[in-house]
């Protein structure tokens, strides 16, 4: 099985890489140039990874067209509160058209991979406690701008 995960070099996707590998999975990651990989050094003989900048279709293109995934982790994103405030345009152009460049180059490249894209329970914003516990069919009160891109991909 061929594993693609994008934000490889975040703790949860260098955990998951962990996990893949000791299922025998072939393991992919985009790696967004500069990025920080103490997460997989210890791990990184085992992995193929990509630079990969997400928001740009032609370079997610190769990215599937070269590691051709049977299964995808959508992981990455801007994914701090406080930064979806300072930077809400950036925040909601990454998180976004990074998963439309996505799932177009899926398209592009004609395979049908299984898809995962990571949520947040930020998209339920305050839950009363009578509506314990969080369901899917719960109300979406978003209350930053991370929260909304998070809606946004779900939808």
């Amino acid at each position: 099985m061929r594993v693609l995960i994008t934000g490889l070099t975040g703790f949860v996707g260098s955990h998951l890489a962990e996990y893949a590998l000791s299922r025998d999975a072939e393991v992919f990651g985009s790696i967004k140039w500069r990025s920080k990989t103490d997460n997989i050094d210890h791990i990184r003989g085992q992995l193929n990874t990509i630079e990969c900048d997400l928001k740009d279709l032609s370079s997610v293109t190769v990215l599937i067209r070269e590691t051709k995934p049977d299964l995808v982790f959508h992981l990455a994103a801007q994914s701090f509160v406080p930064t979806s405030w300072h930077a809400p345009v950036e925040t909601l152009s990454n998180n976004i058209v990074s998963e439309v460049n996505l799932f177009e180059a899926i398209r592009a490249n004609r395979i049908m991979p299984v898809i995962l894209v990571a949520g947040s329970s930020e998209e339920y914003g305050l839950v009363c406690p009578d509506e314990l516990p969080v369901k899917e069919t719960s109300p979406l009160r978003p209350l930053s701008p991370y929260a909304v891109s998070k809606i946004a991909q779900d939808f």
